[in-house]
């Protein structure tokens, strides 16, 4: 009899041990799911966080910044700096995408949390920088939030909007169906902001259009583009001549 009772004891201690476990794991894991965090991004240190990205679309044309992961560094809104991340910018999708180095998974970084980020392009010295903005949409009571790229850095700013829109289509046969494929291309959008602050865009690579950007100094600008022989029919040409009109008109 008293052996069959320390028996029975030994059963059932073995026997409780799976169902404390399950008790112990279960909330952590039900927590998790209920706060609605991907728990790819739980795992990791979490300062950049997201969702699990798998975006792909076969199209004519690319729709990154840069097609390979390249060394990165975001600022975030709390001010945070995360470094030696590979990154990618989804240039159709306007959305930063992150490798995370603890499962090797791309994730698509939540705008909300970024400030700016930069990525180091191979065979440049200096990174391309990119700020999150707000701007106002027509129609919309909400600004839109995007990434630009830092172009000209002074009294005034130049910022592009590295865009890629969809333009046509153009079939194609794919285990023998016909398929149509997006054909994509750049169209980029520019940006001034001036010394108070005021994102002003620039409608299209033109004087006019400049000059509707400080209508205050239309004459001046004319001239001093002028004397330089300046037209402005590159991203080049309109860098440089910002850059004019910063030293030689704008206090």
């Amino acid at each position: 009899m008293y052996k069959d009772k320390h028996a029975m004891i030994r059963y059932f201690f073995f026997s409780i041990i799976p169902v404390l476990t399950l008790l112990v794991i279960l909330p952590a894991n039900h927590s998790s799911a209920a706060s609605g965090d991907d728990p790819l991004t739980l795992a990791y240190d979490a300062r950049l966080s997201g969702q699990v990205y798998d975006f792909f679309m076969d199209a004519e044309g690319g729709y990154y910044f840069i097609d390979n992961w390249a060394n990165g560094h975001v600022t975030l809104t709390s001010g945070e700096q995360v470094t030696g991340e590979r990154l990618k910018y989804n240039a159709y999708l306007d959305e930063l995408v992150w490798l995370s180095a603890e499962s090797y998974q791309p994730v698509q970084i939540d705008k909300r949390l970024v400030k700016q980020f930069s990525i180091t392009l191979p065979g440049q010295d200096h990174p391309a920088v990119f700020h999150r903005i707000s701007i106002d949409e027509a129609f919309e009571s909400d600004p839109a939030h995007i990434y630009v790229q830092l172009i000209y850095d002074g009294d005034i700013s130049l910022f592009v909007h590295r865009r890629v829109v969809k333009t046509g289509e153009r079939l194609k046969t794919v285990r023998g169906s016909l398929h149509a494929i997006p054909k994509l291309d750049d169209d980029p959008v520019y940006y001034i902001v001036t010394s108070d602050d005021q994102i002003k865009e620039l409608s299209r690579l033109s004087r006019r259009a400049l000059y509707g950007i400080f209508p205050d100094h239309r004459e001046k600008i004319r001239n001093v583009l002028r004397g330089e022989r300046l037209l402005i029919r590159s991203e080049a040409d309109l860098v440089r001549a910002v850059s004019l009109i910063e030293k030689n008109i704008l206090p």
